[in-house]
């Protein structure tokens, strides 16, 4: 049998065995994590078997894609190289896909965790609509920060009360 062949056959056995294991792995221990975030039994049960569907049609769509060597194999070693590099391909994409189907699931954990928390504080007294009844003073102006002119000072006033232009 020729070596490409061969590191083919060896490749696609050993990546299907690895994506069912981690497949079924995630199907048995992901249901207490699923009904945790979720809360209802039934939807984590159906969503965990659309979660397996889906780690299936990805990973093993990957393999597939995957699956050309595309040097040539001159003897056992750079067969067994080729065969390394593709199913560390295979299990990192297995990892990544698993990580991020982690995160997501913990996103919808945490929003129902806090749906269900009390206020933080209780309020103290409640303002009425149309706070304040009569309208704000003027704020009082700001110093100026270090560095910059300070603004001039108001002119005084005339003795009629009108201040005085500026010259």
């Amino acid at each position: 049998m020729d070596l490409k062949l061969g590191t083919y056959l060896i490749y696609l056995a050993v990546s299907i065995v690895l994506t069912v294991w981690v497949a079924r792995t995630l199907l048995k221990n992901g249901q207490v994590f699923l009904d945790d975030a979720f809360a209802d039994e039934r939807l984590a049960k159906s969503v965990n078997h659309l979660l397996v569907v889906g780690f299936y049609l990805l990973n093993l769509g990957y393999v597939a894609v995957a699956l050309k060597i595309g040097q040539a194999l001159p003897d056992g070693s750079s067969a067994m190289e080729a065969l390394a590099w593709k199913l560390g391909l295979v299990l990192l994409v297995l990892g990544g896909v698993h990580f991020f189907n982690l995160f997501v699931l913990s996103r919808f954990r945490r929003r129902r965790l806090l749906d269900q928390l009390p206020p933080p504080v209780p309020p103290a007294r409640m303002i009425p609509a149309g706070y304040p009844p009569y309208p704000m003073p003027p704020m009082p102006p700001r110093p100026a920060p270090h560095g910059y002119p300070k603004p001039a000072p108001p002119a005084p006033a005339q003795p009629d009360g009108e201040p005085q232009p500026p010259q």
